[in-house]
């Protein structure tokens, strides 16, 4: 029998998919908000790369590098999203 199980592949994809339609969702509920989404999608990813043993992990970076890219990612993004008048 397969088991179910969640494989960092299939998160993978997963998240994929998710940013996609978060990014496609931007058609519906405007921009802004869409951007302020993937802000919160990439200091999630920092949040996620701090926890994650280091076992676990795709690994190809050293973890500061990985956290400090998606905290400025984030950061940017969180800026534009709240000050830039996108239609």
């Amino acid at each position: 029998m397969s088991e179910s199980s969640l494989t960092p592949r299939r998160l993978a994809y997963l998240l994929a998919l998710a940013v996609v339609a978060v990014a496609l969702s931007g058609l519906l509920i405007g921009v802004g908000r869409a951007v302020l989404a993937l802000a919160v999608f990439a200091a999630a990813g920092a949040v996620a790369r701090i926890i994650t043993p280091v076992e676990r992990a795709f690994a190809v970076r050293r973890r500061a590098i990985d956290v400090g890219v998606l905290v400025v990612l984030a950061a940017a993004l969180a800026f534009l999203g709240l000050t830039t008048p996108l239609s």
